[in-house]
């Protein structure tokens, strides 16, 4: 793992995140290397068994292509597959497409017009498998910094880079609330789809200020009610078939 965090301090050299770079892969690293779950090795496995391939990247498109095609397509399909569940994409990994759970390409065609990425320094809370990292090195930010504590999804990151080779999206099995203290200097952050999942959501949203350089923008996704007021939903149990929903606001309220 020490090996794949590498590049970031130089990406990030010079800037203002760069302070805070060792923390936060210390930090990672001790959490994947303290982690007991089961499938951890096998996961590992699979990844040091996955077949060299030539170097080639297409990121401006909905399913990010990372690696030229293998021979063996069938094989690395299975290999892949070890992964699951894919939610966040889709991707094509050495000729092989991954059909994900999610379309995040729709949210994405939602965002990107509304955004400007060039040359920033991105971090992207609760960024799942980094398949938004991916269009956002398209989009011309300089560096992506995903962090998610989800192990499976900084597994499937690790693939991913595998194919991808020296580009400068990453995903940390870390979540905000493990950042380190003081950490500032981003040009953009992103939350999207993490909102309504916390209990606390002022102090989420007083974390993402926080992350942020003078001037930085942050882009907010989340679910919202219908309706002018200061009004705010707490449901009771499930919401949309989703479980730990704790806060969905107006948009005036937000």
């Amino acid at each position: 793992m020490n090996n794949a965090y590498r590049p970031l301090k130089q990406a990030l050299a010079g800037g203002a995140v760069e302070p805070w770079v060792d923390e936060m892969v210390q930090c990672a690293t001790g959490v994947l290397g303290n982690s007991d779950h089961g499938d951890l090795p096998v996961w590992l496995a699979t990844i040091k068994a996955l077949p060299e391939v030539g170097s080639f990247v297409e990121l401006d498109r909905a399913a990010p292509r990372l690696g030229l095609p293998v021979t063996d397509l069938e094989g690395l399909q299975r290999s892949l597959m070890k992964f699951h569940p894919w939610r966040k994409g889709p991707l094509e990994l050495g000729g092989v497409v991954i059909d994900s759970e999610w379309r995040s390409d729709w949210k994405w065609a939602r965002v990107a017009p509304h955004v400007d990425l060039r040359g920033h320094s991105v971090l992207d809370i609760g960024c799942g498998n980094g398949y938004f990292g991916w269009r956002m090195i398209g989009a011309g930010a300089h560096c992506v910094v995903g962090i998610d504590p989800t192990v499976v999804f900084v597994m499937q990151w690790l693939a991913q880079k595998h194919f991808a080779g020296d580009i400068d999206n990453y995903v940390l099995p870390l979540a905000d609330t493990d950042l380190p203290a003081g950490l500032t200097g981003f040009e953009s952050v992103f939350s999207m789809g993490v909102l309504y999942h916390r209990r606390k959501p002022q102090t989420h949203l007083r974390k993402l200020r926080s992350c942020l350089a003078p001037g930085g923008q942050l882009v907010l996704e989340t679910l919202v009610l219908e309706g002018p007021g200061p009004d705010c939903l707490v449901p009771e149990g499930r919401y949309a078939r989703m479980g730990n929903v704790w806060f969905i606001p107006t948009a005036g309220l937000l």
